[in-house]
């Protein structure tokens, strides 16, 4: 079975340098000192972004191969990136403590995609953000990368629902470019979603 380890020693950059479209286009809300979260952050594309622009970073991943990666960039630039090895449904979460959490192309069955947005949740502090962005539906039939498993896959209704009672500031199907070894793949379908939790609690999800 091919690990992500395994994925990562077998490409160079498995899925580019730049980071992630979503990030960019909200980066006036992104103030240097936020603290934040990068979950599934990979070879450090969007966590070591967030770092230069000031943010306390955690990047979290499976893969050992890929964070010293994540690791050796952020030397390259110049600045801090701290770094965990874990599987983020084994972690202990803890609460409130994050000014920003990203879930950038991270794609887990339904039941266990519902676990991870309620830690999510649980996680922000009031007024903090979550930046996701990841496959939708439509994807099964590009032929241009992703999860083959519709289970795997976003909806728009899915993601407000996991995070309803947020502010929403983006929730929309969007045209992206595919990039994976370091090279285009076409263009796919994916969801692009922002939202703030508030900063005075109504009920929250159960656990």
């Amino acid at each position: 079975m091919t690990t992500w380890d395994d994925r990562y020693a077998a490409a160079s950059n498995l899925f580019g340098d730049e980071p992630s479209p979503l990030l960019r286009e909200y980066r006036d809300l992104l103030s240097p000192g936020l603290r934040a979260l990068a979950i599934g952050d990979g070879e450090g594309r969007n966590g070591v972004w967030l770092a230069r622009r000031g943010l306390d970073v955690l990047s979290i991943d499976l893969s050992a191969v890929a964070l010293e990666r994540a690791r050796r960039r952020a030397r390259e630039y110049g600045v801090p990136l701290r770094t965990l090895q874990t599987d983020i449904l084994d972690w202990h979460w803890p609460e409130k403590a994050f000014d920003l959490v990203t879930l950038i192309f991270v794609h887990l069955p339904a039941e266990q995609r519902r676990r991870l947005h309620r830690a999510i949740r649980r996680a922000l502090k009031p007024g903090g953000l979550i930046v996701l962005e990841a496959f939708h539906r439509d994807q099964i039939d590009r032929g241009s990368g992703g999860p083959s498993d519709p289970d795997l896959l976003y909806t728009l209704a899915e993601v407000e629902g996991d995070f309803s009672g947020f502010e929403v500031l983006k929730c929309a199907r969007v045209e992206t470019g595919v990039v994976l070894g370091g090279e285009c793949q076409g263009m796919g379908s994916a969801l692009h979603f922002i939202a703030r939790r508030p900063t005075v609690d109504g009920p929250m999800m159960a656990p």
